[in-house]
């Protein structure tokens, strides 16, 4: 009788993602909730995002050399600091990927809706010049995202 082939169950690799900051835009929508109440709580529907585009630095990606961050602001996150928060487990503050026939790295990005004005103005003042992101490797053009860090100087390796 053959033996079975027992496989190895590898890790989730992490990878950190550094990315110049080159150009910025923001969208808004606020209106009447025409969706249904299982989607969207609520009678009001507002969505706030910060697009952020750039060059990767780190790590060289053969499929990639263009970068777009989508901040969304999220009002469940607000209450992270509290006893009781509403999100009590998470497994990423969002995803990446690589769209096929595209060379654009894509994040796309849950934050606080309160933090979002203050990173908008910190962007717009030319205080931000690059973003960290920390993730896991991206394996079939797709990954998820731990966390990210903004700053006016790239951090050193």
């Amino acid at each position: 009788m053959a033996k079975k082939r027992v496989k190895k169950k590898k890790g989730v690799e992490k990878e950190y993602y550094e990315i110049e900051v080159e150009y910025w835009d923001a969208s808004y929508h606020f209106g009447l909730n025409t969706l249904s109440k299982d989607f969207i709580e609520g009678v009001y529907w507002e969505h706030s995002k910060l697009i952020l585009t750039g060059k990767i630095l780190s790590p060289d990606l053969e499929k990639a050399n263009k970068v777009r961050i989508e901040l969304a602001a999220e009002p469940t996150m607000d209450d992270h600091w509290k006893a009781k928060p509403t999100i009590l487990s998470a497994k990423a503050i969002g995803w990446m990927e690589i769209p096929r026939g595209d060379d654009t790295l894509i994040f796309y990005c849950s934050i606080p809706s309160r933090s979002l004005p203050s990173v908008t103005l910190a962007v717009d003042s030319s205080k931000i010049k690059f973003v960290s992101i920390f993730g896991t490797k991206l394996k079939w053009r797709k990954g998820t995202v731990s966390s990210i860090s903004f700053s006016k100087y790239r951090e050193e390796e």
